[in-house]
């Protein structure tokens, strides 16, 4: 399947932190402490260290042997026989081996930078969650004050014959609801934080610094489809198929004859009690073996194998590469929806607030409408939580982007 060059600009809210080392420290810390990232280290070292194990000669092979019985010759009875042979694969095996090595190497390496952009995304997807949790945390704190204030004001309009007892159990009702939020939102803060330090592969107890809230600024992100070519998966499923190509060269190399080189010395003693020319010299025989494969069908059911495998690649790489731009589209799409809602919500916020002045100037002349107060500072706080959870979802997918297309 074939993409256009289509030209993507996304101008989104990136995250614009007061002190921004302090999730750069977490992620660099992230990747420190990995496990996982350093199983795959060491894989891929040993994905190296193959390239000079498949690069090198077959060994070398040494034989002594000593005669049971001397076999008596014309120049005198053999004692015992010394042999080397060396094997040596058709020309250019060697170095086809080499190259199908290193190209599995470098799919090690893409599997590894995949696995840093895995744990950079989690990472900061649990930040935002614990910096959203936060955030709530403060903005129901400051409605329970403020229904603190009611209550006082109702009490004492209550004693002014202003107001009734219906107005007070009403606000404590209202209170208690908040109450019971702010200690679900601080059992969660408690269970998010466990979850990061685990994230980050330390003591659940260590402590974990946060901002005060996130704080946005205006910025602009250009990317293209053609960008997501460069994801680590892609580059991954790119190098196997390459190693698939180059393991089908090999296939058909070792389909052909290979060559030995060999010598063979036999210690020839003396005959006694004769003189004759070359007495008791010894026996130098150089040797050359070919191994031709007759029987060559495993190598042509091997280069099919590969040749199926390859095929399945292709169709691997397609399906990656959907869903790679599905998701792409999908977080395009979450960032422009959650911009307009934060905008909504702000206007709304300003509204609220607007209409609360009236009401409590209104009660300079005429009794408080406490019914219609807790209404509006109802709304007020479904705006503002509102607002915090569509930055959590801004934030959230500028990352997925991050982690989609190239550094």
């Amino acid at each position: 399947m074939k993409y256009k060059i289509v030209y993507v600009c996304i101008c989104f809210l990136c995250v614009h932190f007061m002190n921004a080392q302090t999730l750069e420290n977490y992620l660099a810390e992230a990747e420190k402490n990995s496990s996982e990232i350093l199983a795959k280290q060491f894989q891929y070292e040993s994905a190296l260290e193959k390239v000079n194990e498949v690069g090198s000669l077959p060994n070398t092979q040494l034989g002594v042997g000593v005669f049971a019985q001397a076999v008596e010759t014309r120049v005198g009875p053999q004692r015992a026989r010394f042999s080397a042979s060396q094997k040596i694969p058709w020309f250019g095996t060697l170095s086809a081996k080499k190259e199908n090595a290193k190209l599995l190497a470098v799919a090690k390496e893409s599997e590894i930078d995949f696995l840093k952009r895995q744990l950079s995304l989690n990472v900061k997807l649990a930040y935002y969650n614990l910096l959203t949790l936060q955030q709530k945390l403060t903005i129901t704190q400051q409605h329970i004050e403020i229904l603190d204030t009611y209550e006082k004001l109702a009490l004492n309009e209550l004693e002014n014959n202003r107001t009734n007892m219906v107005d007070v159990l009403n606000i404590k009702m209202k209170k208690n609801v908040l109450q019971q939020q702010f200690q679900t939102i601080t059992e969660n803060i408690q269970s998010q934080k466990i979850q990061f330090n685990l994230l980050l592969n330390r003591p659940i107890s260590t402590e974990i610094l946060l901002l005060d809230s996130l704080q946005l600024r205006e910025t602009a992100l250009f990317a293209t489809y053609e960008t997501i070519e460069n994801n680590p998966k892609l580059q991954q499923l790119n190098s196997i198929e390459s190693a698939l190509q180059q393991s089908e060269i090999v296939a058909k190399k070792e389909g052909n004859p290979t060559i030995g080189f060999g010598l063979d010395y036999v210690l020839v003693a003396e005959r006694s009690g004769i003189s004759l020319p070359d007495n008791g010299k010894d026996i130098i025989m150089p040797m050359v073996t070919v191994s031709i494969p007759l029987f060559n069908k495993k190598h042509i059911a091997k280069q099919k194998q590969l040749q199926l495998e390859q095929e399945a690649i292709v169709h691997t790489k397609t399906t990656v590469k959907n869903q790679l731009l599905i998701e792409f589209e999908k977080a395009k799409n979450k960032l422009k929806n959650a911009k307009e809602s934060i905008e909504t919500q702000e206007e709304n916020i300003v509204q609220a607030d607007q209409a609360k002045e009236v009401i409590l100037a209104a009660y300079q002349t005429a009794k408080m409408d406490f019914e219609q107060l807790l209404a509006l500072d109802q709304l007020k706080l479904g705006f503002e939580l509102q607002k915090v959870k569509d930055l959590n979802t801004y934030v959230s997918n500028v990352a997925i982007i991050e982690f989609l297309i190239a550094n």
